[in-house]
């Protein structure tokens, strides 16, 4: 068995030493270190070349010639990679100790599994613990508190993505299945390989914090820091109604999930306009659910409050929002 640590690097010179000494430090040793820089201009190449020296058998560094941003750039150094297992990594993060060793432990034992991720807590830029909160609750994936098991691919296609790549390992054989990796603005590269291995039901995920993921103001994407305990128990509310488990009864549900839906309906119609027919999942069909829904649900709200719904529909064509054709 051989595992591999696939990285990508843009302008990380701040925090690139402390995430490959995290990634080398492993109780189970990583066996490769693949890191794809996409045209770094500080001293990040010349902090990698030095682990290189002390490691020159375990980390290989490949320089782009042109930006491929994040999704191209992951594709690429996962498609680098010669890992049974392949660990993503961003360039600022920390690993804890475990991760790889718990992470490999959870592949032996449900060997069905073809991705895995996991939990994280939240760091700032000193490496200190900001908040309570986990990775999961900023993202809305209200794991705890969740009926089980939870369906994962209709938690995507329906509420929101529930894995953070920075957390991913998958197995090297569904490289065929998520490689290429869409180049779609706001469709990044860790939901499009949840919804490719949720499809299939081989998403699996475990609830240890394996991580500790970094909140900085240089950041591409991140997660927000401490959450309000109204907002922590709407994204519950949400994700109880979408999965089922709950019916929604007050005006402001109706309206939190027609936002919620036509969002998603949007973003699965910009991948289903940009993606070929013979993919393994059918983006167009999740897209009109998501507006059939949307549909579903704005009806809802005139029945349940006819004047709100009325200013609500009033501002919302001044703005231009949520308008169909």
């Amino acid at each position: 068995m051989k595992t591999s640590a696939a990285m990508c690097t843009y302008n990380g010179e701040k925090f690139i030493k402390t995430q490959i000494e995290s990634i080398l430090n492993q109780s189970l040793p990583i066996d490769e270190i693949v890191i794809c820089d996409d045209g770094s201009n500080d001293k990040t190449i010349e902090i990698i070349m030095q682990f290189q020296l002390e490691y020159p058998n375990k980390i290989s560094l490949h320089k782009n010639p042109i930006n491929l941003r994040s999704n191209k750039n992951f594709e690429k150094a996962i498609s680098l990679c010669n890992g049974d297992y392949i660990f993503l990594s961003d360039q600022d993060d920390l690993w804890k100790k475990n991760k790889v060793e718990k992470t490999i432990e959870y592949f032996t034992k449900n060997e069905s599994a073809e991705a895995v991720f996991s939990n994280a807590e939240l760091i700032n830029d000193n490496n200190k613990k900001i908040t309570k909160n986990s990775l999961w609750d900023s993202i809305g994936f209200m794991e705890n508190q969740l009926s089980k098991p939870i369906d994962l691919y209709h938690h995507i296609k329906f509420k929101s993505n529930v894995l953070t790549g920075a957390t991913l390992c998958i197995k090297r054989e569904i490289k065929s299945l998520i490689l290429p990796i869409p180049d779609i603005p706001k469709f990044y590269h860790d939901e499009w390989i949840a919804i490719i291995i949720a499809s299939r039901k081989k998403l699996e995920y475990i609830t240890d914090e394996l991580i500790s993921y970094r909140l900085h103001t240089g950041q591409q994407i991140g997660a927000r820091g401490n959450l309000t305990k109204n907002r922590l128990k709407n994204h519950l509310t949400m994700g109880n109604h979408i999965l089922g488990h709950t019916t929604p009864k007050k005006y402001g549900d109706y309206a939190r999930l027609a936002r919620i839906y036509y969002r998603n309906y949007l973003k699965f119609k910009k991948v289903a306009d940009k993606i070929k027919d013979d993919s393994s999942v059918n983006f167009k069909e999740i897209a009109e659910t998501n507006l059939d829904l949307f549909k579903k649900y704005n009806k809802s709200l005139k029945k349940t409050n006819p004047v709100f719904y009325f200013f609500r529909t009033l501002t919302d064509k001044i703005r231009g929002k949520r308008q169909l054709n």
